[in-house]
């Protein structure tokens, strides 16, 4: 049987190539690959960003109307970047899809994982994911609030 490894990348449409730039590499820590530049030029270019390791990459792309498909990317990480991720969102006030800025009161207990739900300024939703529920239930006084 065969079997996927993992996702190389994320297509996410814009309306601002520049404005999705700046807000991914202020806000997720995510830079453009250069090893990409050659796919940037063109009536749909693509810039594709990742994060520091290249384990995240998002092919970031223009269009005059933004595209944005039901459901969310969601990126896992350990219980105290989940934190940690959730005041740097906080600190930008990025906000979730009902138009709220995000905060540590914003974290949905999944029962035996934790996740925050937020969009970039063109309306793609994204997801951080944190299955270190324990020591994040204790961290944030969760009480097991429903998802």
């Amino acid at each position: 049987m065969l079997s996927l490894g993992k996702i190389d990348h994320i297509h996410v449409r814009v309306t601002d190539l520049a404005k999705a730039q700046n807000w991914y590499q202020r806000v997720l820590n995510l830079a453009p690959d250069t090893r990409y530049k050659h796919m940037q030029s063109g009536p749909h270019g693509v810039v594709m960003l990742m994060n520091s390791n290249g384990s995240v990459r998002l092919a970031i792309s223009q269009e005059d109307k933004p595209v944005c498909e039901p459901g969310s990317v969601a990126f896992l990480v350990n219980g105290q970047d989940f934190l940690e991720w959730i005041d740097q969102l906080a600190g930008e006030r990025v906000i979730d899809r009902a138009g709220q800025t995000v905060a540590r009161d914003s974290v949905v207990d999944h029962q035996f994982f934790c996740s925050i739900s937020f969009v970039d300024p063109f309306g793609n939703p994204f997801e951080i994911v944190s299955y270190d529920h324990t020591w994040l239930a204790g961290k944030l006084k969760l009480g097991n609030k429903p998802a």
